[in-house]
């Protein structure tokens, strides 16, 4: 059992706590435990195994390691389950949308509104109306929620679809199968509907090796094709398809149709017509990506850029050099356990080491964010110093001092002037008060911006994938003041965050605001989430040049503080 996978039960008893009547101090430190678990670097269930005392892990008592031990050893908890026989199973569902919370929840239960569907009758039918702690400003939150968690339902994030297919293509090619990934993972989408895996064998022989997969459930009869799996809870479909034609089929299930439909039209004006096989009429070079763009006299278009039409103008006057992963030289946003990350500084700046950066920033939050252990001044002119014992012993990676300050309503910053200005890096960002109208919530981003000492403008929409809607705000005049301030904007890499898009993105490089990409690692793995940013980056059609944290050492050194001379 992972960590992931234990963190999530600790966080489902948590929510079932919560929901019972337990106090708030106990739920707490459960929440808090299940977010220190996800993140702890080795595996619980190993050290369960060997008799480890999980008791002298921070933050795991003894309660709580015995919950873990019966969950690892048995698969099961009979604390788990007793509360789940004393909780609807729908109602945790409810719990987790934006603008509900255990009060609220508790207030749907007695009502009979126990499960996320009945939430949404209600909501539909206006039973909401009039029941207590449920205005109108709540209601539209609510609504948000629900179709941000729509938009998710029988889906996955991007990360979650990447985990899954990395296991599979693991799997199957162990096999001695040559496979190959398409459609919507391949064009590195926010959420991925089905996973499309190309396989160059027969239908059986594919169907017989998924079977034996690790964690694979099969959805299809042998013979089908695709053959429709699940593992891990992402929908995945393995398509059976002569060797000689793989590049050709992983191309066509890329699409997406628009895409392909405007390549038709242009193989059309030239005498050719293209198939899920490749074009016809091309002679024998026609079977792989390249060969199909060099029959139709384009450039080969790197995935991420697959979107219409437009994609092909734009490609006739020359593609870009994308950015990728090997251009980015160091991480400008990540947290430690000065505030809510799990790593301390110095594991951070080893884990910036091994990745080969040439510099990292430790951002920890500022106070009104509301997590533990928000940095005031005292605190953070602390951690300076321990930043300064660390930067002695990694004298080939800069260690910068920053803070993610938090955008109060009116605009101002959590933190005063004379703290900022001891700063190398200031981020700012909105986490509290979402329910403004468009035109407030875009004049407290600007506000915040004038302030000289802000550096970056953090996930600029607020979104969480599956849980809320960006809030109200004109990205576009945002971006133009980015511009006019000289403020980099941030694409945040985490999973559920992905923001700015890759619509926005776009606007940046049309304007020439300059853009960070940022992994927000709340722990060691998590560094990587940098990939993910990159991936959006590519999408919104970046360059390396356009990107900060691709520049050396020197060049981010004079980028920062720019605006404070």
């Amino acid at each position: 059992m992972t960590n992931t996978q234990l963190g999530g039960f600790v966080a489902e008893l948590a929510d079932l706590m919560a929901l019972d009547g337990a106090g708030r101090r106990r739920v707490s430190h459960y929440r808090r435990a299940a977010m220190v678990i996800r993140r702890f670097d080795h595996s619980l269930a190993e050290l369960i195994e060997t008799g480890a005392d999980l008791s002298r892990v921070p933050g795991i008592g003894k309660g709580l390691a015995g919950y873990l031990g019966d969950l690892v050893r048995d698969g099961a908890s009979p604390r788990l389950e007793r509360y789940r026989g004393r909780v609807p199973p729908g109602l945790p569902g409810v719990l987790r949308l934006d603008g509900v919370g255990v009060t609220r929840a508790r207030v749907l239960w007695h009502a009979g509104i126990d499960s996320v569907e009945k939430l949404g009758n209600a909501l539909a039918n206006g039973e909401l109306r009039g029941l207590h702690g449920f205005g109108p400003a709540v209601l539209s939150r609510v609504q948000r929620g629900l179709a941000a968690m729509a938009a998710l339902s029988g889906k996955s994030l991007l990360s979650e679809a990447g985990r899954a297919a990395e296991k599979l293509v693991t799997s199957l090619r162990g096999a001695g199968l040559v496979v190959e990934v398409a459609g919507e993972l391949q064009r590195r989408l926010e959420i991925v509907a089905t996973v499309d895996i190309v396989c160059g064998a027969e239908s059986e022989e594919v169907w017989a090796e998924a079977d034996n997969c690790p964690g694979v459930t099969l959805g299809s009869r042998q013979g089908s094709n695709p053959i429709e799996v699940s593992l891990d809870g992402v929908r995945s479909r393995l398509w059976a398809v002569p060797p000689g034609v793989i590049g050709a089929v992983v191309h066509h299930l890329t699409g997406p149709p628009a895409y392909l439909e405007a390549l038709a039209d242009r193989a059309r004006g030239m005498g050719l017509e293209l198939t899920p096989a490749g074009l016809d009429g091309a002679g024998e070079a026609s079977g792989t990506e390249s060969t199909i763009y060099a029959a139709l006299g384009l450039p080969w278009i790197p995935p991420e850029l697959r979107n219409d039409a437009t994609t092909l103008a734009r490609a006739d006057h020359g593609l870009p050099r994308l950015v990728e992963r090997g251009d980015i030289k160091g991480d400008l946003h990540m947290h430690t356990t000065w505030s809510d990350g799990a790593a301390t500084v110095r594991r951070m700046v080893q884990a910036a080491a091994d990745r080969a950066y040439r510099y990292l920033a430790i951002t920890d939050h500022s106070p009104s964010t509301g997590v533990v252990a928000g940095l005031e001044a005292a605190g953070l002119r602390a951690q300076a110093a321990e930043i300064a014992r660390v930067q002695e012993d990694y004298p080939d990676i800069r260690i910068l001092r920053g803070c993610e300050v938090d955008i109060l309503p009116d605009g101002t910053l959590d933190l005063d002037d004379e703290i900022l200005s001891e700063l190398d890096v200031v981020l700012a960002s909105v986490h509290s008060v979402f329910a403004m109208t468009a035109a407030r919530m875009t004049d407290r981003i600007i506000r915040a911006m004038e302030n000289p000492f802000v550096d970056v403008l953090c996930h600029p929409t607020g979104r969480k994938l599956g849980r809320r809607d960006s809030y109200p705000v004109d990205v576009r005049e945002i971006l133009h003041a980015a511009r006019r301030l000289d403020v980099a904007v941030e694409v945040n890499g985490g999973p559920r965050r992905l923001d700015l898009d890759h619509r926005g993105l776009c606007l940046c490089g049309e304007l020439g605001v300059r853009v960070v990409v940022s992994s927000d690692a709340h722990s060691v793995t998590r560094l990587d989430n940098v990939n993910y940013g990159v991936d959006q980056a590519r999408r919104g059609w970046l360059q390396s040049s356009q990107i900060v944290n691709t520049g050396t050492l020197g060049e981010v050194s004079g980028w920062i503080g720019r605006r404070r001379r």
